[in-house]
């Protein structure tokens, strides 16, 4: 007892400085699972849990802005990746980085970066089970077994920690079961695509219990190549992953997992023909959707994609394979718990994409071949601890190291071979720790003031390296520094955050932030030129939020309406800049600030039988400043991905249907975007998007069994995800068949 009195004393001494005297407590220890089940049920809209606190508590008593999806909405939506959650996040955009298919382009608000390479970090950044994800190249995380997603918006730099100026998306998975149990899923539709989703819970004892589950897509592609015959912008992936829960004690569990997951897919841009162009003002061709006349014919990548290209003379491939263990243990105390959370990920990514779809000749068009291993581990110590009925407490401490080595080559311009034009070679590391804390002060019953704050420090390193194969078309760190730029940035940061709520009644609250982020700087790691490999700085955003949370008519209608206004100093875009030499490059650069504000609205219904979501907002951002080395960028042009008006809805109706044993439900959802610019120097804009899905579905009333008929896209609404060289598309039409089994 006296080391738990110790590290308490260790861990909350600057928080009780500020708290004062709190008074005694006798309550039990609060853990996330009791929490939990201590909600009662309702006949209205079912109550979901979150953790955007670091602690679980009731979505509609968290003063800050998260949507939320549990295991039911998630199978009633077809959400199954986290690039579906953004069709019904208000101010969210989202879409696959250009060229692969496995790494997400996520924006919130308007912040967001296409960057995949290491020297550049997102700054939307993914957790799986509270275990940070540093690097975006696979990032697209499959839904298999899950319990619930949360997206919230940033910053989140006080709990979350660094690279989460734009917000972060929480993925939490289900643990095992104290029942055996078997669910399992299969799908056919569209494109030959095929998918397997299977999970078994096989409790050991009432002390140990354990749970597989395991998942296998299968797709041929939407997109023909009419060139080589090939289809592209498929997939074949799967993956495993292991749980085992122990509970020693009534006050102790333990989970722990591994997981092995492989995703081969590709993702390539449209062929151009004479004519007008909807996304291109100024451009003299259109896109043809959904077709390809690239020379370069599909094949599979290896751990060498250099030797790949040149011997076989084929890509269009990406390989990811990533390797994951995770621990969570969790101690009771007797006002809280001690949490002990430790994630490890390998990283094995390589790809070899051509991005000019018009280019027939195999060797003329710009292809980027990459070969890369990121590894990370992360640790972290979380107490959550009550004072009395007065102050609860998250503290904790966290500390992160991430390698990576990576080579990108570039060939261009060939005629009767490939043509190499440059060959990176580079090796990076981050090691950083932190230290934060946050306390909720229950002024009175309905009033509660939040303090919060997190110190960061970060050293991040860069060595390039002189390639053997390519000496002339690479460098190495010491023709970088020559140029005075440093290899080593290391950052020390305090990031606070202000809160207050204040229940008005038990269904209605008001609450208030501010709260401020940042995200780490880096390196142009990949430039062509040694002066070209410059830093730039961490970006930093305040966010200030007030909105309302209410529970109406019985619990029948939800409705969460939040205005906010943030801005980003120091913004981190790829941009044209002027180098030392006085000669302009598009180069990761702080551009300068970024405002964004807007209005969004979560209204969910439910009477009877149906059940009806609206998620309408309004989003409007601009340049405010802009650096005077962003030569091409200005005040006058507008961010990127930042739409207007945004309108999310939908309706599904439940029929029962006695004789059959069972209820069939029919459902709709609609998502509407206003045009928005997908290239950072305006060039290139989306035209009105509106998304329509339907299903309709039976299942039965003991739960066992659903069928489903599902179409995404109804209409076929054709739309550009980025142009870099070609535009890329978004998905077509899909037709689904769906049968899930519970035993």
């Amino acid at each position: 007892m006296t080391s738990h009195r110790f590290l308490l004393t260790s861990m909350l001494a600057p928080l009780a400085l500020a708290a004062g005297t709190a008074h005694a407590q006798s309550a039990p220890a609060s853990t996330p699972q009791a929490d939990a089940e201590a909600i009662p049920e309702s006949k209205g809209l079912e109550e979901i849990v979150v953790t955007s606190q670091r602690r679980a508590e009731k979505l509609q008593s968290v003063p800050v802005t998260v949507s939320a999806f549990n295991e039911k909405m998630l199978e009633r939506l077809a959400v199954s990746d986290t690039i579906s959650t953004s069709k019904f996040v208000p101010g969210m955009i989202s879409n696959h980085n250009a060229g692969l298919a496995s790494a997400n382009t996520f924006y919130l608000r308007g912040l967001g970066n296409s960057q995949s390479t290491a020297t550049f970090d997102a700054p939307v950044t993914t957790y799986v089970d509270d275990v940070y994800i540093a690097r975006q190249n696979a990032n697209n995380y499959a839904f298999f077994d899950t319990e619930r997603v949360e997206v919230l918006r940033g910053p989140q730099g006080t709990l979350f920690g660094r690279n989460t100026t734009g917000g972060a998306i929480a993925v939490i998975m289900r643990k095992p079961s104290d029942e055996a149990g078997l669910k399992m899923e299969v799908t056919a539709g569209s494109y030959q695509r095929y998918t397997m989703k299977a999970s078994v819970d096989l409790p050991v004892s009432e002390t140990v219990r354990t749970k597989l589950s395991g998942f296998v897509v299968q797709d041929r592609g939407y997109l023909k190549n009419i060139t080589t015959g090939d289809w592209l912008n498929g997939e074949k992936s799967y993956g495993v992953r292991g749980d085992v829960r122990f509970l020693p004690t009534d006050a102790l569990t333990i989970d722990v997992s591994a997981e092995f997951t492989s995703n081969s897919s590709t993702y390539t841009g449209l062929r151009n023909i004479p004519g007008k162009n909807p996304y291109v003002k100024t451009a003299v061709t259109q896109p043809v959707f959904y077709e390809s006349a690239a020379g370069l014919s599909q094949t599979g990548c290896s751990k060498n994609n250099v030797n790949t290209l040149l011997t076989l003379e084929k890509g269009n491939c990406n390989l990811s394979e990533t390797f994951a263990i995770g621990g969570n243990v969790n101690y009771d105390l007797e006002n809280g718990s001690l949490t002990y959370i430790f994630g490890y990920r390998h990283l094995d990514q390589g790809y070899i994409n051509e991005y000019n779809a018009s280019a027939v000749n195999k060797y003329a068009g710009y292809i980027l071949v990459d070969n890369a291993i990121h590894e990370q581990h992360s640790h972290e110590l979380k107490l959550n601890y009550s004072l009395g009925d007065t102050i609860d407490l998250v503290t904790g401490l966290f500390y992160l190291k991430e390698t990576s080595d990576d080579r990108q080559t570039s060939f261009s311009g060939g005629t009767t071979a490939f043509r190499p034009i440059q060959d990176a070679l580079y090796k990076h590391q981050v090691e950083t720790a932190a230290y934060y804390a946050q306390a909720d002060f229950h002024a009175t019953e309905q009033l509660t003031l939040t303090l919060g704050g997190r110190y960061t420090w970060e050293e991040k390193n860069l060595k390039l390296i002189k390639s053997t194969q390519f000496p002339t078309l690479s460098y190495d760190s010491s023709a970088v520094t020559a140029f005075g730029i440093p290899l080593k940035q290391t950052i020390k940061r305090f990031t606070p955050r202000f809160a207050v709520d204040y229940k008005v009644n038990p269904d209605v609250m008001l609450f208030a932030s501010v709260t401020n982020g940042f995200k780490s700087g880096g390196w142009n790691g990949t430039a062509s030129l040694p002066q070209n490999a410059v830093t730039f700085r961490p970006e930093k955003t305040w966010s200030y939020e007030a909105g309302v949370k209410s529970e109406l008519f019985d619990r029948k209608l939800r409705f969460n309406l939040t205005g906010y206004y943030a801005r980003t100093r120091d913004l981190q875009v790829t941009a044209g800049v002027a180098n030392s030499l006085g000669v302009i490059a598009s180069l990761p650069f702080n551009a300068g600030t970024l405002d964004v504000y807007g209005i969004e609205v979560e209204a969910t219904a439910k009477f009877g039988n149906l059940s009806l979501f609206a998620n309408p907002s309004y989003m409007h951002g601009r340049y405010v400043y802009i650096s005077p080395l962003a030569t091409t960028l200005s005040t006058q042009l507008t961010p990127v991905r930042v739409p207007t008006f945004q309108f999310s809805s939908g309706a599904s109706y439940d029929i029962p249907v006695s004789n059959l044993g069972g209820y069939f439900t029919g459902s709709a959802t609609w998502r509407h975007n206003s045009p928005y610019w997908v290239a950072v120097l305006n060039t290139t804009r989306t035209t009105t998007e509106n998304f329509v899905d339907a299903a309709i579905s039976f299942t039965t009333d003991d739960d066992r069994y659903r069928v489903s008929f599902e179409v995404s896209n109804l209409t076929d609404q054709r739309t550009v995800t980025a142009n870099f060289l070609s535009l890329f598309p978004g998905d077509p039409r899909r037709f689904t068949g769906r049968l899930r089994v519970k035993i």
